[in-house]
Parts: structure tokens; sequence; C-alpha cells
């Protein structure tokens, strides 16, 4: 399997998981009575490559970017890239969800 199918098929199950997570105002009241909320800090968009690689430059263009699309010729640059998007579009997913 190719690693950007890898990282569809992860970002997708992340995304499942978000949209998949209970937002009855009777939870949302559980939840403040607990002192507790939806700690999305956790998603947070982090470069997970080591410095100096295609894949931590794309993940790093992508960030100060914010493209639409990745491309360019490079294969880890590209995985970089949509690296930042999926995390981001899961980060996107918990705020909005708060």
């Amino acid at each position: 399997m190719n690693r950007n199918l890898k990282h569809c098929i992860l970002g997708l199950l992340l995304l499942m998981g978000v949209a998949c997570s209970s937002n009855s105002s009777s939870d949302r009241e559980d939840a403040k009575e607990a002192g507790t909320s939806r700690d999305c800090n956790k998603l947070e968009p982090e470069n997970p490559y080591s410095a100096g690689s295609g894949h931590y430059a794309g993940f790093e263009w992508s960030e100060k970017n914010k493209p639409g699309s990745c491309g360019g010729n490079s294969t880890s640059f590209i995985a970089g890239c949509e690296e930042y998007q999926e995390q981001l579009v899961a980060y996107e997913a918990c705020l909005s969800k708060r």
C-alpha cells in the first residue's frame, strides 16, 4: 500500500472518529459538570518528520501557505504537505464540535 493511500485512510479514520462522537446537549452538560471539555489541542497539527527531509519541508510549506492541494515533483514533499492537510482537517473538525 503506498504512503499516500495510508495517509488518506488514516485521515478518514480520524474524521470518522470525530464525526461519530456524540454531540447531544446532555453529553455537553455532563462534560461541563465533570469539568472537562473536548481537548482539541491534542489534534493541533504537529510536524512528525525530521528537519531537513522532503516530508518535513512539505509539511512546513503547507502549514505556511494553506494550499487547496499539494503538488510538485517530490513525492516526499507532497506526502508531507498532505500530512499537514489531514491533521488540519481533523483539528478543525474537533474545534467545530466544541
